[in-house]
């Protein structure tokens, strides 16, 4: 009897399978651009923060002052270190405090530096722009690494996942193994999509995760750096 029910709707199924297709395709769509666009600006922001931390050390070779160079050495790596601290915070969804001590300690060595140098003048106000853009840059940083899919559209797109899944079951074929193979690749498809997207929307955690290789490299630097007196 139910056999013979699902086989005179058949029709019906097919065509809501269809509707329901064609809406997780979209769905689908918009996610993973949302979810990829999100993963590649944070990485864009990380090589950004590397390299204005990079600028600021080299910008203090300017200085001619060994101890300022010295203790800008020790607070950049300090900072370096401390930012890849938080992504652990960050793949929880916790947003780390924008000033932190290690970039308070940045701006109060800038804030010894004396001008007895006719350079020192000159390069101070290109010193205090990295550092600023230090800062900004790091904000920007924590806002992407905290940002996530709204839960409402995360919940929609795995009912509709679900659903898609089970209206396919529902959807009759003459051969068997037709219907295994098709089923079996539906299934992968939805699962895979499903995935990748979730994995994608916390780029600490997971498969894909988001790459901190730029502050490793940028710490490297600065420490086999030596500038000139």
């Amino acid at each position: 009897m139910v056999a013979s029910a699902l086989l005179a709707d058949i029709n019906g199924i097919g065509w809501l399978v269809g509707v329901l297709g064609t809406i997780y395709t979209f769905v689908a769509a918009f996610t993973v651009v949302e979810v990829w666009t999100q993963f590649n600006g944070l990485a864009s922001l990380i090589a950004k923060e590397a390299k204005a931390v990079t600028s600021i050390w080299n910008y203090v070779d300017y200085l001619n002052d060994s101890t300022v160079d010295r203790q800008m050495q020790k607070a950049l790596i300090a900072y370096l270190k401390h930012a890849e601290e938080e992504k652990v915070d960050a793949s929880n969804g916790v947003r780390s405090t924008h000033s932190s001590i290690e970039l308070m300690q940045i701006f109060r060595i800038m804030d010894t530096i004396q001008f007895n140098d006719k350079r020192d003048a000159a390069i101070y106000p290109i010193l205090v722009t990295a550092y600023e853009e230090l800062s900004s840059v790091r904000s920007e940083r924590i806002e992407a690494g905290t940002a996530r899919i709204p839960s409402p559209l995360r919940i929609f797109f795995t009912i509709l996942s679900l659903t898609l899944l089970t209206t396919f079951i529902l959807l009759g074929f003459v051969s068997t193994g037709l219907y295994i193979y098709n089923i079996a690749l539906v299934t992968i498809i939805i699962s895979y999509a499903h995935t990748l997207i979730l994995d994608l929307d916390n780029p600490f955690v997971g498969i894909w995760n988001i790459d901190y290789s730029a502050f490793a490299q940028t710490k490297k630097y600065i420490q086999g750096t030596r500038h000139s007196k």
